[in-house]
């Protein structure tokens, strides 16, 4: 039972820093990216889910494994996040957008809100799924 506790508690914190991570991350990219430059909507939609894929990987780190599993978690978490970016971009279709700079600021406009929710709910359930299958096949306690 505990280890269904530990399951739900971790996917309930990568949910809760996965929203943080990738507000954080599509708002910090125009931090990185030179004011010249202008990116597509669809390479901020990657930025923001790797920053979501980075917090379930955060949430569902395991220090004391193997670093070939950790590194595994980390591949999981971030190109699963990835992905869910990339479909939040399709089922936004947010390319119309001519100011990219001032909707990317914001979580609740229409065109960059699923960039943040697809990557994240999709980066918590693959590395929910991979964590439970480490849990339960090799008893990681």
């Amino acid at each position: 039972m505990e280890r269904i506790f530990a399951l739900f508690i971790r996917a309930g914190l990568a949910i809760i820093f996965g929203f943080m991570f990738g507000m954080l991350f599509m708002v910090g990219s125009f931090w990185v990216i030179p004011r010249t430059i202008i990116p597509p909507m669809w390479a901020l939609s990657l930025s923001v889910g790797f920053g979501c894929g980075l917090a379930a990987f955060i949430c569902f780190l395991k220090p004391e494994a193997k670093r070939a599993i950790n590194l595994t978690t980390f591949a999981v978490a971030c190109l699963s996040g990835m992905l869910g970016g990339y479909l939040g971009s399709l089922l936004a279709d947010p390319e119309g957008v001519r100011n990219v700079r001032l909707v990317a600021s914001s979580l609740t406009s229409p065109d960059v809100a699923p960039f943040v929710y697809m990557g994240t709910i999709i980066s918590t359930t693959f590395t929910s799924a991979w964590y439970a299958y480490r849990l339960w096949l090799y008893n990681e306690d």
